[in-house]
């Protein structure tokens, strides 16, 4: 249903699907929305539940520079992005 609603009113996935969007900037900063919690944090890996699995971000100096109800931003050297099901 809220595939053929995201279709019929053209609305982003992330929207109507509540589907992770992620925006990187160079590999320096890295900006995910639609997350569901954080299950894992160092300064070298980074976990965070999503709606059908879970994205992992691997890198060096990693630190959650802002965090709000249901968006992240993570900056430092970003070596590997996964998003594993």
């Amino acid at each position: 249903m809220r595939k053929w609603v995201s279709d019929w009113l053209d609305l982003p996935a992330e929207v109507t699907e509540e589907v992770p969007r992620i925006e990187m900037v160079g590999s320096r900063r890295l900006q995910i929305e639609n997350y569901l919690e954080v299950e894992k944090f160092s300064p070298t890996e980074l976990k965070l539940k999503v709606k059908e699995g879970t994205l992992q971000i691997k890198g060096e100096k990693l630190k959650i520079a802002v965090i709000y109800q249901d968006g992240v931003r993570i900056e430092g050297e970003i070596q590997e992005l996964r998003y594993m099901k």
